[in-house]
């Protein structure tokens, strides 16, 4: 049995089912989440997820929007402040469902990454909020939030030492996967016109033997906000 993990889908749902026609039967299916926001069908990919059993990590927009939901001080951008009113209660209760991170063996799913300094052995809700969002990590591996000055930023995979096993990761986008030796990072992009990918698993003692499949995005659906 194998498992498929999804780079960040955000709302291109048609690509979204064009890939999974691609994948073994049988598989377990798993997203790196941000399903939410920015591309046609953000509210019907989400339920998609959920009638297909698909097992979905938390990502940085699903936590923006929850924590809306909840009642915290949560600033919507434009796109976000068309997509939250469309959410029922239900929909909120599949995302509280979201984990933070999954471990299977030697194989760990995170949103964004981790840092050499983080360990998932019951980590704080502070911690845990780290995975959805990192990108860059100082020389003594702190996380460095996106707007940063900081002179010597190191891209975390970068300097990952594979302490928590093999990391699949989506949030930053790249043209193509960005590998590592103890990771492997699957958004590409797909909502800015580039791709939808996702990495095939067949053995979670040996993730790192997986196999990438990839979709062409239908269009450009947004416009990034920084060059990738």
């Amino acid at each position: 049995m194998s498992y498929v993990i999804y780079g960040d889908v955000h709302g291109c749902l048609e690509e979204w089912e064009e890939i999974r026609k691609l994948i073994p039967k049988n598989s377990i299916e798993i997203s790196v989440g941000d399903i939410l926001d920015k591309g046609p069908y953000p509210v019907e990919a989400l339920r998609y997820a959920k009638k297909n059993k698909i097992y979905t990590i938390m990502g940085n927009h699903e936590y923006k929007h929850i924590r809306k939901y909840w009642g915290r001080n949560v600033m919507l951008d434009e796109d976000q402040q068309k997509v939250y009113p469309k959410l029922k209660k239900e929909d909120f209760e599949f995302i509280e469902s979201m984990p933070f991170f999954l471990k299977l063996n030697k194989l760990t799913i995170v949103h964004a990454g981790l840092t050499n300094r983080i360990r998932l052995n019951n980590p704080p809700l502070n911690i845990m909020t780290l995975l959805l969002f990192l990108r860059e990590v100082d020389e003594n591996n702190k996380f460095l939030p996106l707007n940063h000055n900081y002179p010597n930023p190191r891209y975390w995979a970068d300097v990952y030492d594979g302490h928590e096993g093999f990391v699949v990761y989506g949030h930053n986008p790249f043209r193509e996967i960005k590998k590592n030796r103890f990771s492997v990072g699957i958004d590409t992009g797909c909502v800015y016109g580039n791709k939808l990918t996702a990495v095939i698993i067949p053995n979670t003692i040996r993730p790192w033997e997986y196999e990438i499949i990839q979709v062409n995005a239908k269009k450009q659906y947004t416009t990034p906000i920084f060059k990738f």
